[in-house]
């Protein structure tokens, strides 16, 4: 079943201080997409990578920029972090980001 559902996509940015080092600062974006279950072959697919998929999520793909991860805060602001492991993108409007957890120490 899907429903709307807002989410943080999580990255980093690097940039040069004044001193020529590499600054790397953490993103937390958030959006708004469509949230479905996943499929009995993502499962699968997924098992055999090492991941528990755990949905995906369908958004504007013009709000997407590569990030790794994303999260889901709670009511008191806890944030629960995945995985994106796949991402398809049926169209030029729209991308699927497929996430997760890894499984064991992965």
């Amino acid at each position: 079943m899907a429903r709307d559902v807002s989410f943080f996509l999580l990255g980093e940015t690097r940039t040069k201080d004044a001193t020529g080092q590499t600054v790397t600062t953490k993103t937390e974006i958030e959006a708004i997409g469509i949230q479905s279950s996943t499929y009995q072959n993502e499962f699968f697919q997924a098992d055999q990578a090492g991941l528990r998929p755990q949905g995906s999520i369908k958004m504007n793909s013009a709000d997407y920029h590569g990030e790794k991860l994303l999260g889901f805060k709670d009511a008191n602001q806890n944030m629960t972090v995945y995985s994106i492991y796949r991402t398809f993108e049926p169209d030029n409007d729209w991308i699927e980001l497929y996430y997760g957890s890894r499984v064991g120490n992965g």
